[in-house]
């Protein structure tokens, strides 16, 4: 697989490659909250969305941007490097 390519050039703003650690901290937290509400028989506390757990912002990266097609570019290349 050393010849695979990304199929888009999207890629993060910042320096982290993923945000997949953020996203299961999130979720652990979201899932945590559930199970103590549900426990304490608050079930109209309970949250409906991930984003009231945590802060977007608070993930690795500022989001992913979409780059463009520049096959001649040194930097494309490298950027859709897997």
């Amino acid at each position: 697989m050393s010849r695979s390519k990304k199929r888009t050039p999207c890629s993060t703003w910042c320096c982290c490659k993923s945000q997949k650690k953020g996203k299961q901290t999130c979720n652990r937290r979201f899932r945590r909250k559930e199970h103590v509400l549900l426990q304490q028989r608050m079930e109209a506390r309970l949250p409906q969305r991930t984003r009231e757990i945590m802060e977007t912002w608070d993930l690795g990266g500022d989001g992913k941007c979409f780059w463009g097609f520049h096959p001649g570019e040194d930097w494309y290349a490298q950027l859709m490097r897997k």
